[in-house]
């Protein structure tokens, strides 16, 4: 009885030490849409893929502060307010990743535009290069 006793003790203390170390999900005052975070999340990758191609590192670091604040002001939200919706978001991982998958497929998207203007540019160049070689 009395060793009965000693494993259901131990057993208790056991059992109410058990902790689960959960986040507590905090939801901010100003929650984004999955879509608004699509859109902030899509030109923040932007800035950054501008940023990184900047040879001049000076110059980035002069800068960034600058392309994020217009960032923040086109979506009319503070970094404050996009901190705590990257970190709500990132609570329950499989919608951040779907989140990724569409600002993914937006970049996606712009390169293909972007892509498709550059060929647009260099036809359109070839052709005026063309009509101003004289003819013989």
């Amino acid at each position: 009885m009395a060793r009965q006793l000693v494993i259901f003790s131990l057993l208790l203390c056991l059992v109410s030490c058990y902790n689960v170390n959960e986040r507590e999900v905090v939801v901010p005052d100003k929650l984004l849409s999955k879509s608004e975070m699509v859109s902030v999340l899509t030109d923040v990758q932007l800035v950054e893929a501008g940023l990184s191609i900047n040879e001049n590192r000076r110059l980035e670091m002069e800068l960034k502060p600058e392309y994020y604040r217009l960032v923040l002001d086109t979506h009319n939200i503070t970094l404050k307010q996009l901190k705590e919706n990257i970190n709500y978001y990132q609570s329950t991982p499989k919608v951040m990743e779907d989140i990724y998958d569409e600002v993914l497929a937006n970049l996606s998207k712009l390169q293909s535009e972007v892509l498709k203007e550059l060929e647009d540019v260099e036809k359109t160049k070839d052709s005026v290069e063309i009509k101003e070689t004289p003819s013989q």
